[in-house]
Formats: C-alpha cells, structure tokens, sequence
C-alpha cells in the first residue's frame, strides 16, 4: 500500500538524518579533542558519511532485512571507532545514543533496548582495550548510556502506541466504510462478519445464544444480541494461536458496538419494505378476491396473498381441523392453531409446545389469525421472526378475506337453492304443459270419430255397426284422457282391415277417391287397432284437407319381415324441405295453409303414438304444390290376435 510505502520512506529519511547529525557531533568532538585526537577520527568520520549515504539510497527492495541488520552494526562499529579516537575524557560516549534512537525508530521499545545492549557491550570493550587509560569514574558513562536507553525505550513505546492506535483507527474506519456500504440488512451483516474474518477471528449469527456459545468453547470471545426486532445474536471467538488476543477481542467488540447503528437502520428500512410490500400485496389480494365467483378461490387468494407475505400459509377449518388450502403437515398445523388464542404470534422462544410443532412445520415463526366464520389463517416464515405489524396486515387481510368468502358461501348456498326450486317449479311446470298438450291432443283426436258419427248418422240404416264403433273410439279416446283406462302392451291389429275400414270413413265423410293398394291377406303390427285407427284417420283428413278434391289418395301397404309401412300419398300441395323436420312438432302450422282451419296437433299425436309403439314416422315431399307422402312403420308381428 502507498501509506506503508511512505512510511519505510519516512523512517529511512529520519535514519540518514540520524546518522548524519551523529557524523557532525563527531567532527565536532575530534576538533574539541585536537590535538589530542587520534588519526583514526579522520578516518571514521568520511567512512560513516559514506556509510549513512549509502545506507538511504541503496534499492530497499534488495535484502531489506539485511540491508537493516547492516545498517545497526556499521552504527555501532563506527560509534565505537569514534570512542576510541578521541580521549578517554571526551564525551564521545553520546555517540552511542543515535545508535539507540536508530534502532528504537526501525523496531520500536525491543529495538531501543537491543541498542542500549549493544552500545553498552561495545562501550566495555572500548575501555577495556583503553584501560590504561581510563579511570573508574569513566564508567558512569555505562549508566548514562542506560539513561538514554530507557528515554529512548519509552519514546519508542509511545510512537508504537501512536501508530498502533492510527492503524486500528485507520482499519476500523475502513471497516466501518466497508459495513455502511451494505445495501440492506443481509449485505451489512455480511460485510460485517467479514471484516471479523479478516482480522482473524471466527464469527457465527444465529438465533440461539446457548448454541452459539457452545460453538465457541473454551476460547476467548464474546457472544452479543444484534440490535433487529428479531433475537438474533453474533458469536466472535479469538483464535487460541493469536498473540494479542485481548486487543483482537476489544477491536472485535468495538466493530460490533459501532456497526449496530448501521444494522438497526438497516433491519427498519427492511421491515419497511416488507410492511409496505405486504400491504400492497394485500390490496392486489383483495381486489382479486373481488372478482372471485366462488368460496374456494377467495380462500385460494388469501392463501397466495398471506404466502407472498410470510413464505408460506394454509387455511384450517376449526370444526374438524381439515385443511383447506395449503401444503403443509395437517396434523402439525392442526395442532399449532387448536392450541394457539387467536390472534397469535409463535416464536421458537415461545410456550414448550410449539416447538416441535414449528420443527414439523419447518418454520422459525408463524401467525394465526381468524379467517371468517370457523375458519383461521396459518401463515409461516421460514426463515425469519415474523414483526408484529405484519402480524396486524395478516389479521386485517383474512378478516377482510373471510367475510368475502362468507358471502360467496352464502350466496352459492342461495343459488344452489334457487336452482332446486327453479328446476322443482320446471318440473311442476312440464307437468302441467304435458297435460294440456295431452288434453289439447285428445279434444283434437275427439274431432275425427264425432265427425265419422255425424257422416255415418245420415247412413244410419245402412251403417249402424260403423257408428258404434266409432263411439266406441271416442270413449277410450276420453278414457284415456282421465287416465282410466292405460294401453295394455302387446296388443296387436290387423294393418289391412284397419286401413280400408279407415279409407271407408274417409270416403263416407269426404266423399274422396281412396285406393289402397297392399297385401289380400292380414298384416300383424304391434299396435292396439284404435290407436292405428287414430293414425290412418289423421293421414288420411290431412291428405283430404290439402289436395284437390278430384285427386286421388293412395294409401299402400308393405309387409317386411321385421316390419310394416304404410305409406299415405296425395298430390296435394307439398312440404317444403325447410317443413320436413317441423311438421311433427306440436301446435306447427305452415305460413302457406294458415286460410285452412286446425291446430297443428294431428302429425304430433300420430308422432307420439307411433314412437311410443317403437315405430317410425316420416314425411317426403318432391316439392311445392307437388304431391307428399306419410310413411309410418311399425313392428310387425307372426300373427294377428282375434279382435
């Protein structure tokens, strides 16, 4: 670094400084001592000039420890030399303090009294190869030379102390540079532990003192509660092999003490952001609950809401404890809110019961809340101790939820009812339809035999068995209409007796040209003969009423083996193909015939009688005003009963 850089430089200007006032304070006391000097202080003077020249500007990257290590015993040498050139009752002696003040400037107090020990040695040598000259009292000079030691010890200790105290100022500050940089809480905290590292120390954060504790052991350190809403704590241990452990712990402690500042605005700035993205979460949850059209994806929309909200919830019905909504263990979530009094924060540091319970669940905290009627909200975070005013966003979302899902119950309750009486009144209704339509088509099926009694009134003496008959028909035909008299199955009829019976009553009553055309013999169908009766009538008025008077009606007959068809043809006026499909439908009359009288009810009795005896009906037509015909095919049968 550029700071340690100016440093060395410093200190190596301070030592030529040194070394040069020493080379003067010398030159001065060899020319004090003339002439009593000895050559050998011309000598020495030039050589530690040289020396100290050398010594500052020789490359410090090269052998800096040896270039250093030199340096010291050249001082000594050349302080030395100078001792012995002049006079024993010279002050040479001093020399030895800038040796001192050098090695007290490289290497601090051990360096002060290494030098003080090495000027005191080669002090002693010096007399003792002078001891003819020198007397006793010269040896007051060893103690002045401890005199400077000691100062120059206790100056060095003070300038250590100094650039200790400006480098652990300086790192601390860097530190705490480095810490404020963190954008939110979890990057403040790591850059925190991260300084702790670098100065060598072990760092934990957690939630449980005790463990933190445990992790430690038996090694120096602290464990401090982190100043956040939620009880987390940091775990600092000084290594065992640390030289200064005591100093490493008070700067750990310091760290810790003035980033809690920086962690508390940012554990407030985070609850901020989770309190104002919670409550928007739960306005977008609310107006999508608004558009809900069920109980069910309200409490699915909660359930989102509350999740995204605290990492992850569930919805328990209180009367049998199912779950709703939510995958989580059931039996787990059951428990925590039966046993909890809404509403409810649970904290691992909470009541003994809820621990394990949280453990299941796989949560650190959780909420509960009421939810509607007979319902709560479990919401669980994962990670974290959920805050009290989350808690309070939780409670008014669900309240707001619960009473919309309420209502959508509600609601889907009274249209289900709704629904039941509308289909019970459709019912009812039908019913009803179905006895007026059945009504409708008896008055109508009245008509045909009342207008055979009247045609056949007038043949009275010639047709009297014809008369009863028809009376007859119209009897069963109100028989059936009270409901008193229902069709036996298995009845049969003979196709060709009923069909000329029916082409006589068209003839006596319209006086038309009918021809048949079909088998001599008898022809089975499994059909009761009136309601036969009643479908030939119907074709055979129909084909009367729309085609000219002189045209002629074919009714043909033909026998299959599983079947019969009878087949009405006219050259009438025709059915358009659009009126094929409609004819048979009740009450359906063509705009073309609407001059001509009726109800549109004859084709949809002879439907309904025909397909209730498992037969066919059908209608073709060339075209307009070209002819149609009426097909009818019914079940045949192997014989005909006596009728």
């Amino acid at each position: 670094m550029r700071g340690d850089a100016a440093h060395r430089l410093d200190v190596e200007r301070a030592c030529l400084r040194l070394r040069l006032a020493a080379a003067a304070l010398a030159t001065t006391l060899a020319l004090v001592a003339l002439p009593r000097a000895d050559a050998l202080a011309a000598v020495v003077i030039p050589i530690a000039l040289a020396a100290a020249v050398v010594l500052r500007y020789l490359d410090p990257g090269r052998a800096p420890t040896a270039r250093i290590a030199a340096g010291h015993v050249v001082d000594v040498v050349l302080a030395s030399g100078m001792v012995y050139a002049l006079p024993v009752a010279s002050p040479a002696w001093i020399l030895y303090g800038f040796v001192i003040a050098i090695a007290a400037l490289r290497h601090g107090p051990m360096g002060a009294f290494a030098g003080t020990a090495a000027s005191i040695i080669a002090y002693d040598l010096t007399l003792f190869v002078r001891a003819e000259e020198a007397p006793i009292d010269a040896l007051w000079n060893v103690q002045a030379l401890v005199a400077v030691g000691l100062i120059g010890a206790e100056l060095a200790w003070a300038t250590v102390r100094s650039v200790t105290e400006r480098e652990r100022i300086r790192r601390h500050a860097t530190a705490l540079r480095a810490i404020t940089a963190g954008k939110d809480l979890t990057s403040v905290l790591g850059m925190l532990v991260t300084q702790l590292i670098a100065l060598g120390l072990e760092v934990w954060v957690g939630d449980d003192p005790d463990a933190l504790r445990r992790a430690m052991g038996t090694r120096r350190g602290f464990v401090e509660p982190l100043p956040m809403e939620s009880a987390r704590h940091i775990a600092v241990a000084v290594p065992e092999d640390a030289l200064d452990g005591a100093r490493l712990e008070t700067v750990a402690r310091d760290l810790v003490a003035d980033a809690g500042p920086l962690i508390t605005s940012a554990d407030r700035i985070l609850r901020g952001e989770r309190l104002v993205g919670a409550t928007g979460r739960s306005l977008e949850a609310l107006l999508e609950m608004a558009r809900d059209e069920s109980e069910a994806a309200a409490l699915a929309s909660l359930t989102i809401a509350a999740s995204s909200i605290a990492g992850r919830a569930a919805i328990v019905r209180l009367a049998g404890g199912t779950l709703v909504t939510g995958e989580v263990d059931a039996d787990a979530a059951r428990d925590l809110v039966r046993g909890a009094r809404m509403p409810a924060l649970i904290t691992p540091g909470g009541a003994a019961w809820t621990t394990p319970l949280l453990a299941r669940l796989g949560a650190r905290s959780a909420a509960i809340v009421a939810a509607g009627e007979g319902r709560a909200l479990l919401a669980l975070s994962l990670d974290r101790t959920l805050a009290s005013d989350e808690v309070g966003i939780l409670q008014r979302l669900a309240v707001a939820a619960g009473a919309i899902a309420d209502q959508l119950r509600d609601r889907d309750r009274l249209r289900t009812e709704a629904g039941r009486l509308r289909a019970e009144a459709e019912r009812i209704g039908g019913e009803l339809r179905a006895r007026e339509d059945a009504v409708a088509m008896a008055v109508h099926e009245l008509r045909n035999p009342l207008t055979s009694v009247r045609g056949y009134a007038s043949l009275m003496s010639r047709n009297l068995t014809a008369v009863q008959t028809q009376l007859h028909n119209v009897e069963q035909l109100i028989s059936d209409l009270l409901g008193r008299s229902p069709a036996e199955g298995g009845e049969t009829s003979d196709v060709v007796r009923e069909a000329r019976e029916a082409i006589a009553r068209t003839r006596t009553i319209t006086g038309r040209i009918v021809e048949l055309v079909g088998p001599g013999l008898p022809v089975a169908a499994g059909i009761e003969a009136v309601r036969l009766a009643q479908i030939l009538d119907n074709l055979l008025r129909n084909a009367a009423k729309y085609s000219p008077e002189r045209s002629p009606i074919v009714v043909e007959i033909a026998a299959a083996d599983d079947e019969v068809v009878v087949a009405v043809r006219d050259q009438g006026s025709g059915v358009e193909a659009d009126d094929l499909e409609q004819i048979f439908t009740p009450g359906f009359r063509s705009s073309r015939h609407a001059e001509v009288a009726g109800e549109g009810l004859g084709l949809a009795v002879c439907r309904k009688i025909v397909e209730s005896c498992g037969g066919r009906i059908w209608a073709t037509s060339p075209g307009r005003d070209r002819g149609s015909t009426f097909h009818v095919a019914l079940p045949r049968v192997a014989e005909v009963m006596a009728l």
